[in-house]
């Protein structure tokens, strides 16, 4: 350290000397004037080593007319202090007002002392010094405070370091400098309490921070002006109050010592601090303005959310049932162009796997390891139908009911309603105005949702209602929260986290939505996959518990297997109870045979019951022009419209009083401004039915032009394909003309209606159906069953190709009806491919069970558990059928999931003996899948792939006619030796083994030396690949030694290995006895290549 001293003449030469009066302040801890930004020392060792060199060192002091060293370091500090009070004096107290007037910020602290405290070991002696210097040390007010300087220690963080001042003084009356330098008088009369006052903290200060124990808080007076939270700490042996303020300034760090160390209360016994701050006498309240607002959208939702809107209010605790949600992932898609390869869709898997995979509805919010502070993005998917609002509504109304506590604003958008294009919102209006009048306070109201954002919810429900989505602009705009813009500019700020970053995202939207094309990263993905068979009869005992029709209706709903199917779909289901009601009601004993009949006879009886001063050709009018609207808009991906848009006010109100149009309110941007309305289309299936309805009773359109919007060929999406029902409601209502419910519809023309029949007619049988993708077939499977025409029906029957595959593709319950219906009319024998697409065991035990399917592929755990089903319910021959349909060969297995499937087939084979024995007597019985088992591939990966090879072996007895073993993977399955010695022990079970890939496996010398020993039992083994591991010449002494054994073998790779010459030179050797042997690959980087050129012209089976 460098010595300073004072002039001989004192002081005054000291003042006009170059020396700095600063560097006297920082002479005894230089690195406060080192560095501005405060870049202090983290080790607190250090700290309390400088602490004690500071009260053990000696001072230079004036005496007389030389300089003697002073050992009293409060006198020393006194007298410099004197000095910089004397030049700064002028400056002072406006530098300690500028102190306390801004902004501090203690987030610096909390990170230093998370970091110093637990490492920080203070000897007791220390602690005791301080305590006892600090009753000693206390004088008058009135008295100079720079005479006695109290050791009270700073805990320096940078920008944000605590300082002690007592509790009696006012820090802007403070006018020495070492005042600035944070030294203060303590009083020794006081109680036991300490106050810490922290101004500007905005949140709860954790006890992990604070080695003191908290008792709750206690306002000081003196310090009202700044905003602050004010805690009461009770120390282990506390005797004083000590006020702890922030950092200052970068101007005043000059003035500090950050070497003062951190002593303030008992660190030996920090582990006994409590774990959570103790709660203020009066906790944190919200602004009484938030309160309000928050207590008003609650009472909205509630009274929004309580019913339903259907045929009749319907409660909806009443009718609502949970749904099976499921944890989904997505797959990228790739295409030709960069914007086909963003594209993602959901993850088709089995049905045993979404059932493992479903979450409870209190589950959704759930994201772990994410960050607090950043957006977070939920999208809740699922096709048209299947009850994404619904599961929206009750969302709102728990909220509302105090589940999803964590938020406390909820706001629930409907995108069809809010993104027309000629309507601009600011996020102010759209938060504080859509749903609620305008409030006092909104200005504060929706500050504090800004500064709160993780307290926000957002649900976007429908995200095909935005409209030409595919041009998805980016936010721009000075300030996003507050200029007026399109709702899809407000969507592209919310997703790009330029407007509310924190806040909480859910948007649903169909699969198809494109929704991952501009939302780039979702949190959480949740499908939505229907009711089960069990659910739906819930559902439709529910909806009838208060009829008269309450026993019969489940069981007529249930003879329409087509239509019960179609209930898989709550809305879906909604209808066919409502019908149901009705045919009962007038005394008839069936239902429509399709979907439909099912909506004409639903348009035509609400219709009929509210019919009463008006003409049934006013209503024909007034129905062609809505389904003229619903075209109109739906070519658009719209559903919603302003009020001015509808052709007449008749049109209007016929569509409002039948429940076909749902009236909606515009937010107004000012007081003064009229209120707007708008309508939307009740359900997507009305909107559907009317556009078929139209393109039908067009003039227009003229027959040959029909065909083209059912688009069995078009390999490009049409406008029109996001309605998704039209083309069935249209093929159907070409059938439908002569029927009196259609007829009461429409007084079109009985020949023109024939015409229409005939065109469609000559168009199916002209396309060539075995060259249609699997989702184009189904379409035109479930088009050809609405029209119920046998023709048709036995036309396309015949037309199939005897292979079908719907590998990855979603079966819903309707399909696999129709399917089965369609597959029963053919004399053709069927093989299907069902592979992950999640048919339930009820459709997939229908497909089985046609005799013309001779057989089928589908997941193995969904096989196995028909299986078990059958076996249960003791349908033996049924399970004997399908278990000789059932088709295995070729078997990839990708996970352990996949492993214990087989491991569950073997098992299940066991069983199968006592049944087949019960049932016919065969006292042995094998399952040919697993007889005819030829190629199993193996690709679990590294981090699987020994542990699922060593369950695998387990089994592989199992499987007497396994030839090709591959474990070889693109992610390296890294088996290992203790793999390759595992899998040898099963080598001589494997006597039709004739292909063996043990490629890029890690396999070295010890797992060739485990291979080589038991190879020569494999029989009947051609090839054999050891292509990229470890094995050296050890490794392949051991494989020429046996290879003259293998009699079989005719292909062996040992290429990108670690074999020398002297390897190569062992397995040339060993080749010449081996004349059964056609190819030798051996290309290694450590063999030179004039080597291996002369080893292959000494014999040319040798690969170069």
């Amino acid at each position: 350290m460098d010595s300073v001293f004072v002039p001989e003449n004192g002081y005054l030469d000291l003042l006009h000397s170059d020396i700095d009066p600063v560097h006297l302040c920082t002479f005894f801890d230089p690195k406060s004037s080192g560095d501005e930004e405060g870049d202090f020392s983290t080790d607190l060792e250090v700290d309390a080593s400088n602490y004690e060199q500071l009260n053990n060192m000696d001072f230079p002091y004036e005496n007389g007319d030389g300089f003697y060293p002073c050992c009293n370091t409060t006198d020393a500090y006194a007298k410099i202090a004197e000095l910089v009070e004397y030049v700064l004096k002028d400056q002072q107290e406006k530098q300690v007002e500028d102190i306390f007037a801004g902004n501090l910020i203690l987030d610096d602290i909390a990170a230093e002392n998370t970091e110093k405290f637990p490492d920080i070991k203070m000897q007791s002696c220390l602690k005791r010094t301080f305590l006892g210097s600090a009753a000693e040390s206390y004088c008058d007010a009135s008295e100079p405070k720079y005479k006695k300087i109290v050791e009270v220690p700073a805990a320096s963080a940078g920008s944000g370091s605590f300082f002690a001042m007592p509790l009696n003084s006012h820090p802007v009356s403070c006018t020495s400098l070492t005042n600035q330098h944070m030294s203060c008088s303590v009083p020794a009369a006081h109680g036991l309490e300490r106050s810490l006052i922290i101004p500007g903290l905005s949140e709860p200060l954790t006890s992990e921070y604070l080695p003191v124990n908290v008792k709750g808080y206690q306002e000081n007076p003196g310090l009202a002006g700044a905003p602050q939270q004010i805690f009461n700490f009770v120390l282990e042996n506390g005797t004083s109050d000590v006020v702890v303020y922030p950092v200052l300034p970068s101007s005043m760090e000059t003035f500090m010592s950050p070497s003062f160390p951190v002593n303030l209360c008992d660190l030996e016994k920090f582990q006994e601090v409590q774990d959570s701050i103790i709660p203020s006498e009066e906790p944190f309240k919200r602004p009484e303005q938030v309160e309000t607002f928050c207590s008003s959208l609650k009472d909205y939702f509630r009274d929004t959310c309580k019913s339903v809107t259907m045929e009749r209010e319907v409660n909806l605790d009443h009718l609502f049932i949970d749904g099976t949600l499921v944890q989904s992932q997505t797959e990228t898609k790739t295409g030709k162009t960069s914007a086909k390869a963003m594209e993602k869709e959901l993850v088709t898997c089995s049905l045993q796997e979404k059932e493992k995979t479903a979450i409870d509805r209190s589950q959704i919010f759930q994201i772990p390891q994410r960050k607090d502070l950043e957006t977070k993005v939920i999208a809740v998917l699922g096709k048209a139908g299947m009850g994404k609002s619904i599961l929206i509504q009750k969302i709102c109304q728990d909220w509302c009911n105090g589940e999803f506590s964590q938020f406390e604003f909820v706001f629930w958008f409907d995108c069809k309603q809010i993104s027309l294009p000629e309507k601009q919102y600011s996020l102010k209006e759209l938060l504080l105005e859509f749903f609620l009048k305008p409030q006092e306070g909104s200005k504060e109201i929706f500050e504090y949702m800004l500064q709160n954002p993780d307290k926000v919810l957002l649900i976007f429900d429908g995200f095909k209602g935005l409209h030409d989505h595919e041009n998805f602009p980016r936010c721009s705009g000075s300030q996003p929260e507050k200029d007026l813009c399109s709702i899809k500019e407000l969507l592209s700020g919310l997703i790009q986290k330029k407007i509310l970053n924190g806040c909480t995202l859910l948007f649903t939207a169909r699969p198809k939505d494109k929704l991952y094309q501009f939302v780039s990263k979702v949190d959480k993905t949740i499908e939505i996959v229907g009711f089960s068979p069990q659910q739906r009869e819930l559902y439709i005992t529910k909806y009838f518990e208060e009829s008269l029709y309450c026993d019969c209706a489940l069981k007529l709903i249930k003879g329409c297997e087509y239509l019960f199917s179609h209930c898989y779909s709550p809305l879906m289901c909604r209808f066919v109870c409502f019908l149901c009601e009705t045919v009962l009601e007038m005394g008839e004993k069936n239902l429509p045979s399709t979907l439909t009949e099912l909506f004409l006879k639903f348009f035509q009886q609400k219709i009929m019951f509210m019919e009463t001063d008006v003409t049934t050709t006013e209503n024909q009018e007034n129905l062609a022009t809505l389904a003229r609207v619903a075209w109109c808009f739906g070519e658009k991906h719209q559903s919603a419209m302003k009020s001015d848009l509808i052709p007449s006010k008749e049109v209007k109100e016929f569509a409002l009083k039948y429940g076909f149009f749902l009236p909606f309110a515009f937010p107004r941007h000012s007081d003064s401004e009229e209120e707007e309305f708008g309508c939307t289309f009740s359900d997507f299936v009305i909107q559907n039915f009317l556009c078929a309805l139209h393109l039908l009773l067009a003039e227009e359109l003229k027959d040959k032009n029909l065909t083209k919007y059912l688009s069995f060929l078009s390999k490009k999406k049409k406008p029109y394909n996001w309605l998704d029902l039209m083309p069935r409601f249209l093929a159907g209502l070409m059938f439908l003309q002569d029927d009196p419910s259609f007829c009461f519809l429409s007084n079109e023309d009985e020949k023109q209606s024939t015409k229409k029949q005939k065109t469609l007619l000559k168009y199916i049988r002209r396309l060539q159906i075995n060259t249609l993708c699997p989702e184009r077939l189904l379409e035109l499977l479930c088009c050809v069953y609405e029209t119920q025409n046998n023709y048709l029906l036995q036309h396309v029957a015949l037309r199939l190709e005897p292979k079908l595959s719907f590998l990855g593709i979603a079966l819903t319950p309707p399909d696999v009806h129709v399917l089965h219906s369609i597959l029963k009319r053919s004399r053709k024998e069927f093989s299907l491919d069902l592979q992950n697409s999640s048919i339930d065991m009820q459709g997939l035990q229908a497909l089985v069970s046609l005799r013309n399917v001779t057989s089928f592929r589908a997941s193995l755990s969904d096989t196995v558990r028909l299986w078990k089903s059958l076996e249960q319910t003791k349908d033996y021959e049924l399970l004997k059928a399908s278990t000789e349909k059932f088709v295995l060969d070729p078997f990839k297995a990708k996970t352990m999931k996949d492993i214990s499937d087989l491991s569950d087939l073997v098992e299940m084979q066991e069983k199968m003996v006592n049944c087949v024995q019960e049932a016919s007597g065969c006292t042995s019985y094998e399952i040919p899948a697993m007889r005819n088992l030829r190629k199993l591939e193996f690709a679990l990966g590294p981090a699987c792939g020994l542990q699922g090879l060593l369950k695998l072996v387990k089994i592989l007895a199992a499987f007497p006619s396994l030839q090709h073993l591959d474990l070889d993977a693109l992610s390296e399955n890294g088996i290992g030796d203790e793999g390759a010695k595992s899998l040898s022990e099963v080598f001589p079970i494997l006597t039709s083994l004739e292909t063996l890939n043990l490629s890029q496996n890690k396999i070295t010398d010890l797992g060739a030396e485990s291979l080589a020993a038991a190879l020569p039992s494999l029989s009947s083994l051609k090839t054999l690949s050891l292509y990229n591991n470890n094995i050296c010449d050890f490794g392949a002494e051991n494989l020429a030694k046996v290879l003259p054994a293998m009699t079989s073998l005719r292909v062996l790779d040992v290429q990108y290995n670690k074999i020398t010459g002297v390897g190569a030179q062992q397995l040339t050797d060993s080749l010449r006895q081996c004349p059964h042997m056609k190819n030798l690959v051996m290309w290694n980087p450590t063999i030179p290549y004039g080597v291996l050129e002369h080893l292959h012209q000494l014999d040319p089976r040798i690969s170069v």
